[in-house]
């Protein structure tokens, strides 16, 4: 069975979503939509498919078994919602929600219709988070005692005036929403569940949005993790994991993983197969639509990145460390 999957939102990232979904066996995209009729319309010749006239068109569309959705922010639950009703399956580009009362709705509504629902956190997926995940069910690290992640990229400098991230709504915590959010799903998907958060932010001096997030992550294992992010320094991609038998150590976007075992003053290099992560998930959304597959981050996992972030999001207004069980559902 080949899935026909339907693209809305068309920019930079839906048209990385569809690049993927191009490489995958099983899967196309067969229609799309966004609001800018050029815009549709380049893209149905880019990726040889239907440029539907509206939302509604394509999710009548009998050729749809999915939708990719890689747009606003502020838009993802109605357009969950919309799409569950229609009986397709969802593909969401993260955040899920940036209210955790947007999140169920997005997720009940998924669960109510039976539809498969699932958010694009790959960077999980990239070859040194799957190594070093490796590393630690084989017990080379040992218990977790800490985590350390960046992730930077210089885009404030170029994002136009009236671009949607510049809305605080949207982003709140700056680049955290957008970005850091990578490196809260790899903690979590190395380390288990976050018990407690703090958070610090730089308020934006010549910009809406915060500079730069720091957070303090406290793990229902005892572990700790500590996160920066930011819209305005250099490109930095890079998470480190302190275990009591070992370090790991992903760097250049989770391409190249170094590791050292205790006692050791060095680093060994460990080669990496490389991967897509983009491309690994949207073969795993279309096994999903089969029903060869259950979404490695489903609805209730995404939903529970979006408490992570309403916790922080308090913690940096009150100043004082906040329990995530408070935010979650």
């Amino acid at each position: 069975m080949t899935v026909g999957l339907g693209s809305v939102g068309l920019g930079w990232w839906g048209k990385e979503l569809a690049r993927a979904v191009g490489s995958v066996d099983g899967a196309e995209v067969v229609s799309c939509f966004a609001r800018g009729e050029a815009g549709r319309h380049a893209f149905a010749e880019a990726f040889d498919c239907r440029a539907a006239e509206s939302l509604d068109e394509l999710l009548a569309d009998p050729e749809v078994d999915g939708v990719l959705l890689a747009t606003s922010h502020e838009s993802h639950r109605e357009l969950v919602e919309r799409a569950a009703a229609a009986g397709k399956a969802v593909f969401v580009d993260k955040p899920l929600t940036t209210t955790v009362s947007e999140g169920l709705a997005a997720v009940e509504a998924a669960e109510s219709a039976g539809v498969v629902l699932q958010v694009g956190h790959q960077r999980r997926r990239n070859a040194a988070n799957r190594r070093i995940h490796q590393l630690i069910e084989e017990g080379r690290i040992g218990d977790i005692e800490g985590m350390e992640g960046t992730h930077t990229i210089p885009n404030g400098f170029k994002m136009a005036a009236d671009a949607w991230r510049w809305d605080t709504e949207q982003s709140p915590l700056g680049s955290m929403t957008s970005l850091g959010i990578h490196k809260i799903d790899s903690m979590r998907y190395h380390a288990g569940p976050v018990r407690a958060v703090s958070c610090m932010t730089r308020p934006g001096r010549d910009h809406p949005i915060d500079e730069s997030t720091v957070m303090i992550l406290e793990f229902e294992s005892g572990a700790l993790g500590t996160l920066f992010t930011s819209f305005f320094v250099p490109l930095v991609s890079e998470l480190s994991i302190y275990g009591q038998r070992g370090t790991a150590y992903s760097t250049a976007d989770g391409k190249r993983l170094q590791f050292q075992e205790t006692g050791s003053v060095e680093r060994e290099d460990i080669t990496l197969e490389p991967v897509d992560p983009v491309a690994d998930q949207m073969a795993e959304f279309a096994a999903a639509i089969r029903g060869e597959a259950t979404p490695e981050v489903g609805g209730r996992e995404g939903l529970e990145i979006v408490s992570i972030l309403a916790a922080a999001v308090e913690s940096a207004a009150t100043g004082r460390a906040v329990d995530i069980s408070a935010h979650r559902p």
